[in-house]
């Protein structure tokens, strides 16, 4: 392993955090997973975090408006994803489609700050809440990592 010993790769494999803003587990509130994937501004990066998660989950996503589709991404939902909470330019374009693949457990929000009250509300214990907006995050946001910190602010936030 290249002069390392397997005792240290699997020391560090044990230990490793993740990346920021990379499907970051950044809290719990009563027994619901918070994850920060605001990297995920395309589909294919949320398509990737939603098929990571091992639970009932409810997802985030829109946000500015880079004229793609958004097919691909829901249909990858099957089970898993029990609500879809949405912001942004998108909103409207991601419900629709949607609305054609059958899923209309879909809730508009305003801002991030609702986005996250709204899934704690709706979220059971055992449940993930998942930020992966397949969108970029101008106009709401300076960067994916402004939105991925104010995620997590709004998570800590929230009461136990």
């Amino acid at each position: 392993f290249a002069g390392i010993g397997a005792e240290s790769i699997a020391r560090t494999l044990r230990t490793f955090r993740g990346v920021a803003h990379r499907i970051e587990r950044c809290g719990e509130k009563n027994g619901v997973f918070f994850v920060n994937d605001s990297k995920g501004t395309n589909t294919d990066a949320s398509i990737k975090a939603v098929q990571a998660m091992n639970r009932p989950t409810i997802v985030i996503g829109g946000g500015y408006d880079k004229h793609v589709t958004f097919d691909d991404w829901i249909a990858c939902f099957g089970d898993k994803v029990k609500w879809l909470v949405l912001l942004g330019q998108t909103a409207n374009q991601i419900a629709e489609t949607a609305k054609k693949h059958g899923f209309t457990h879909i809730v508009f929000t305003e801002s991030l700050e609702e986005a996250v009250q709204v899934c704690a509300g709706k979220a059971e214990s055992g449940d993930a809440v998942l930020l992966s907006p397949a969108c970029a995050s101008w106009g709401m946001f300076d960067n994916y990592e402004q939105r991925g910190r104010m995620f997590k602010d709004y998570v800590r936030a929230l009461p136990e």
